[in-house]
């Protein structure tokens, strides 16, 4: 009996995980094409096809659903980038994976990824429409273990020790966030193009303390 009990809930569980999941598509479907401001919760009903009491069920109002897509957005690239901080990888094995696997877990979360950062401009009057804090409280999290990825490079001989870890943080930050807004103007070309390939070939050489051991930054070999 308590075996059954277990399938039931972990059913049960699923088949709520699958309702979000839906209702969050709807919203980034109608947030892109129609705007924040003009998409309606019962737009989102309708887009779903589930009643308006359950999407209530789950959010309270339309900023607490969005609030929620900036979560899902944001929060992976801070659990990837603890883990690569948190890992006994060598340096140059953790500089293969931030640019190979950000590369693929942007392309994941790209309609999102364009949505959030447009929202985060957002201005309303109303307080719990202003969505900038919160973003900017994953950039907080972001620089700090971008940081802390260049330290470890630094300390392990790696990185010349003159680098200024702090301003190299934000230069990283500042020129994915560029290529995400350029991005949600219309179509670019590919980020391995804008902005991998450009590091490997002008940034790394003048950060890193030539061994040879770099050519493992060449090569998708996560």
């Amino acid at each position: 009996m308590e075996t059954k009990r277990r399938s039931l809930g972990k059913r049960k569980n699923l088949k709520e995980e699958l309702r979000r999941t839906q209702i969050k598509e709807a919203a980034i479907n109608l947030f892109s094409s129609k705007g924040y401001n003009q998409a309606t919760m019962d737009d989102i009903v309708i887009e779903a096809g589930i009643s308006k009491s359950l999407i209530y069920w789950y959010w309270k109002s339309k900023s607490a659903l969005l609030k929620e897509l900036i979560d899902t957005c944001m929060q992976p690239y801070v659990d990837f980038l603890q883990e690569l901080v948190d890992s006994k990888d060598p340096v140059l094995k953790k500089m293969n994976r931030l640019f190979w696997e950000f590369a693929d877990l942007f392309r994941t979360n790209e309609r999102l990824g364009k949505l959030v950062h447009f929202c985060s401009l957002h201005y309303s009057s109303k307080t719990e429409e202003n969505f900038s804090d919160q973003v900017k409280d994953y950039y907080k999290k972001i620089l700090d273990l971008l940081e802390k990825l260049i330290d470890q490079g630094i300390e392990d001989g790696i990185f010349k020790k003159d680098i200024d870890s702090p301003a190299m943080a934000l230069f990283a930050l500042s020129a994915i966030e560029g290529y995400v807004y350029m991005s949600i103007l219309e179509d670019r070309m590919p980020l391995e193009r804008v902005l991998i390939s450009l590091c490997m070939k002008y940034v790394v050489p003048g950060i890193i303390v030539d061994s040879g051991d770099d050519k493992i930054l060449l090569n998708n070999n996560k």
